[in-house]
């Protein structure tokens, strides 16, 4: 489907792609006050469907609970606009929503704070990014590059809990660097130093047999994260969420990350050490596979992960 024929739900309506816009003097273009949820749309047998699509619209609400933002949207309403948004925009891969106060607004309150919603669907290959030779790439396993500089993984400044625009700002620039000097992506540390997460990404280390991955309170509850830690129970994997080390993290004997958009993605060296013998471990591959059934469809025991979107006969 052509980008300029795609359809974007804006408050109840669907409106043309190029029409989803707001003024450049926008308060959330301006200070950064954006929520969103970002999600991914698989095919299957028996049409497209929307991978945990009930818990991001959540994770949204909490996100917008958490920042004091006024969403005058019910969850039910959000769920069912997301699924009629995948069915009027065939071979969409992905769907972001977004709040936003969309005013004109000088003062950092603002003074209309009406929370637009927006619901894009769209492929994200295809609709989106302008490729660059050499810029993006898709290995089989990533070099992660850790950031110490910067650390705001801390509920002081925006909580990691809460999805918000302005907690990209910074790890963005940072992970532009990191791409400059060959790495794949960054490792953000908490204020403390321990291990926190990619910027948009959950980690996990496997040592032993075991999974572990970073505590509750310095990462996003990523939505990937909660998968794989019912995949680790299902699949009779030991799996711990604690603290953890960057000695800990580089002596471990697999490293993955897991998100929306890369659901499981081993890590092959970690600034100049490599994980393993840097290629997907045993155990970080079965993941891999068991996700891939799931999203197929495949999986009967996880079918309830996803939301069918194809009209009804």
């Amino acid at each position: 489907m052509a980008t300029a024929d795609r359809m974007i739900w804006r408050d109840g309506e669907f409106v043309p792609w190029a029409d989803a816009t707001v003024h450049i003097l926008a308060h959330s273009l301006q200070r950064g006050t954006l929520a969103f949820d970002y999600l991914s749309v698989h095919e299957t047998a028996g049409g497209p469907a929307i991978l945990k699509l009930p818990e991001h619209v959540a994770r949204l609400f909490e996100t917008c609970r958490i920042m004091g933002l006024p969403l005058g949207h019910r969850e039910a309403e959000l769920v069912q606009a997301c699924v009629e948004t995948v069915r009027r925009n065939p071979g969409a891969t992905s769907l972001k929503i977004s709040a936003l106060i969309a005013s004109v607004e000088a003062e950092l309150v603002p003074q209309d704070p009406h929370v637009a919603v927006f619901i894009a669907a769209y492929d994200n290959q295809a609709d989106i990014i302008a490729h660059q030779p050499g810029e993006v790439r898709t290995p089989a396993a990533l070099k992660l590059k850790i950031e110490r500089r910067i650390r705001n993984r801390r509920k002081d400044i925006v909580p990691p809990q809460a999805k918000m625009a302005a907690n990209y700002s910074g790890p963005a620039f940072a992970k532009w660097r990191a791409r400059r000097e060959g790495f794949d992506e960054i490792l953000l540390l908490d204020e403390s130093g321990a291990v926190a997460e990619a910027p948009t990404a959950n980690l996990f280390a496997i040592s032993g047999g075991a999974l572990a991955t970073p505590g509750d309170e310095r990462v996003l509850l990523g939505i990937t994260r909660s998968n794989v830690l019912e995949l680790a129970e299902a699949m009779g994997l030991p799996c711990a969420k604690r603290e953890l080390s960057v000695a800990e993290l580089v002596a471990a004997d697999e490293v993955f990350l897991c998100s929306t958009s890369r659901q499981v993605a081993p890590v092959a060296q970690i600034d100049e050490t490599p994980i393993g013998d840097g290629q997907p471990g045993p155990l970080t591959v079965r993941l891999q596979d068991r996700f891939a059934a799931i999203v197929a469809g495949r999986d009967l025991e996880f079918a309830h992960w996803l939301t069918p979107c194809a009209p009804a006969a």
